[in-house]
């Protein structure tokens, strides 16, 4: 049978659980701000497992039978001041996930609309040898396409 653990261990757990996910959280918003998207995919699944658990531990804590008077107040504080700071960094991280998705819809919209005004050429040849398209010279219009690997 599982072991029930008291208020302060639960509490305790909780901290410590909010505390790495507050360094992930930290590190991950920083490589978004510096489009750094290796740094993301690297803690990306930390990020998932430790939010599961803040979240299983949170829900078994708030659905428990606790009394929570025994507890020091001091470790209350800094439970409810991790969960102030891990909801800061939360809501930074889904504005800068939502921006660099929108980023990247905008360019790909851009990429798009430029290969559908792109003018192609037959590649045609000239009885001299030449190609039609050289011959436009800077009129041909054909699309610079540059692929970021980030993307």
């Amino acid at each position: 049978m599982a072991e029930v653990l008291d208020e302060k261990t639960r509490i305790e757990d909780l901290i410590f659980i909010a505390g790495h996910l507050i360094e992930i959280l930290e590190q991950e918003n920083a490589a978004l701000a510096h489009n750094r998207l290796e740094v993301v995919d690297e803690l990306l699944d930390q990020k998932i497992k430790l939010s599961r658990a803040y979240e299983i531990r949170g829900l078994g804590l708030r659905n428990s039978d606790c009394n929570f008077d025994d507890v020091d107040p001091a470790l209350i504080k800094e439970l409810k001041d991790q969960s102030e700071r891990l909801q800061a960094l939360v809501e930074i991280n889904a504005r800068e996930l939502k921006i660099g998705v929108e980023v990247g819809r905008r360019y790909m919209d851009v990429l798009a609309e430029s290969v559908k005004t792109a003018t192609p050429s037959a590649g045609t040849y000239s009885a001299s040898g030449t190609s039609a398209f050289a011959a436009l010279g800077n009129k041909a219009k054909s699309p610079s396409v540059a692929i970021d690997k980030n993307l």
